[in-house]
C-alpha cells in the first residue's frame, strides 16, 4: 500500500471516530467492522489464467447500524443491518488488472441468532475504481475492464462469534463481481471469490429490539409504468456511446411484507442498431430495427421501500434483427421515494450478455 494511500485511511478513521464520538446521543448501535481478504478470480475465461500470477488479498473497513425493529420490514426480516463498507484489494495481477477499491452501501439478513453467535447473508452494491483498464498500446491484455469507473456487487455468508457487549469476531465467504456495465469495451468484467476474517467493535451505546405484533397483510394490486435510459457501447471496440432507452408497464400482485409477483410489457430503443447491422454486413437495415418489444414475468423481493427484482422476457412484436435474441431479462433494484413515485435501476440482458444498464423513474398506483 502506498504511503499516500495509508495516510489517507489514517485521516479517515480517525474523522470517523471523531465524528461518532461527538454524535453518540444521535446515534445508536453503530458499529465498526474491519477484515482481511484472501482468495482468488473465478477465471470465467481460460485466457486469464495466463495473467493471474497471486491470489487476491484485500481489506474492508465497514459502519453498521443494527437496525431494531422501528419498522414493520425489520421485524418481518428479524432486525437486519445496515451500513456502508470501503474495500480495497488486489486482483490478482497488479500489473495488468491493478486494483480495486469501492465504497458500497449493504444489508445483512439474520439466518441463525443466539446469545453467542450470529449468522447471516450479505448482500451490497455500488461504484468501484479500478486502477488499471484496457489500453490498446500500454494494456491490451486487460480485456476484462476498459473504464476505471465500473458497477460493483457483493454478497457474503458471515459468521460472527460475540466476546461480549463491545467486542465480535467473525469469518466468512464472499463473492465479488465488477464491470462497467457496457459503457466501455472491452467489458467482460472479473468474479472472485475470498475467505476472510475480521473483528468487529461497538461504537455506541445498544437499544432494546422491538418485538410488537406484526399486522396481517391484506393482498394488493399494484399497477407500474417506468421510463428508463442509459447509454451503451457495442462490441466491436468502437469509441462511440449509443442511446438506448425503454418503456415498460406491468400489474404486480402483492402476497405479502415481502413477496410480489407480476407480468407486462415493454418497448425497446436501442439507437445502435443499424450501425451493428451495416457492420455486421446484413443486408436489410432499416431505422424501425431500432425498436423492439416484448412481454415479462416478474418476482419481487420486498425490503420496505425497496425492492430487488427479477424478469423473464420474450421478444414479441418488434423482434432481434441484429443477433436473433429471443429472449432477455432484468435485474432492477427499486426505490419507492414517495406515494407514487419510484427511481429504478435495471441491468438488461439478453440471457448472460449484458446489453444495456438503465435509469428511470416511475409511477406506481395499488
Amino acid at each position: 500500500m502506498s504511503i499516500k494511500l495509508k495516510f489517507f485511511f489514517v485521516l479517515f478513521f480517525l474523522a470517523l471516530l471523531q465524528f461518532v464520538n461527538a454524535q453518540k446521543n444521535k446515534f445508536s448501535d453503530l458499529h465498526l467492522k474491519a477484515k482481511y481478504h484472501y482468495g482468488f478470480l473465478l477465471t470465467e475465461y481460460n485466457f486469464f489464467n495466463y495473467f493471474t500470477n497471486n491470489a487476491i488479498r484485500a481489506f474492508d473497513f465497514e459502519i453498521t447500524k443494527d437496525l431494531k425493529g422501528n419498522k414493520i420490514w425489520e421485524q418481518v426480516y428479524h432486525h437486519p443491518s445496515v451500513g456502508i463498507s470501503f474495500y480495497h484489494g488486489s486482483l490478482g495481477n497488479d500489473t495488468v488488472f491493478g486494483k480495486i477499491n469501492t465504497i458500497y452501501p449493504f444489508i445483512s439478513f439474520p439466518v441463525i441468532e443466539n446469545n453467542r453467535f450470529l449468522f447471516s447473508i450479505r448482500v451490497g452494491a455500488g461504484p468501484s475504481y479500478a486502477t488499471k483498464k484496457f489500453d490498446l498500446q500500454n494494456n491490451y491484455y486487460n480485456i476484462a475492464i476498459a473504464s476505471h469507473f465500473n458497477i460493483w456487487f457483493r454478497t457474503a455468508l458471515d459468521l460472527t462469534y460475540k466476546i461480549n457487549n463491545k467486542f465480535s469476531v467473525s469469518s466468512g465467504t464472499a463473492f465479488g463481481h465488477f464491470s462497467n456495465a457496457n459503457l466501455a469495451e472491452p467489458n467482460l468484467g472479473l468474479n472472485f471469490w475470498t475467505f476472510y476474517t475480521g473483528a468487529d467493535y461497538y461504537l455506541t451505546y445498544k437499544t432494546e429490539r422491538k418485538k410488537d405484533i406484526i399486522p396481517n397483510f391484506d393482498k394488493k394490486n399494484e399497477f407500474v409504468f417506468i421510463i428508463a435510459g442509459g447509454g451503451k457501447h457495442t462490441r466491436r471496440f468502437a469509441e462511440q456511446s449509443y442511446f438506448a432507452g425503454s418503456l415498460s408497464g406491468e400489474y404486480k400482485r402483492i402476497f405479502g411484507y415481502k413477496v410480489g409477483v407480476g407480468c407486462g410489457a415493454d418497448i425497446f430503443y436501442d439507437a445502435s442498431i443499424p450501425d451493428e447491422m451495416q457492420r455486421a454486413e446484413i443486408s436489410e437495415v432499416k431505422e424501425i430495427y431500432k425498436l423492439k418489444s416484448g412481454f415479462h414475468l416478474s418476482q419481487e423481493l420486498i425490503v420496505g421501500k425497496l425492492s430487488l427484482i427479477i424478469q423473464e422476457g420474450v421478444y414479441v412484436g418488434f423482434i432481434d434483427h441484429l443477433s436473433n435474441h429471443i429472449m432477455y431479462n432484468r435485474g432492477i433494484i427499486r426505490y419507492k421515494f414517495s406515494k407514487h413515485f419510484f427511481a429504478n435501476m435495471a441491468m438488461k440482458t439478453n440471457l448472460w450478455i449484458l446489453d444495456v444498464a438503465e435509469i428511470g423513474i416511475g409511477y406506481y398506483r395499488n
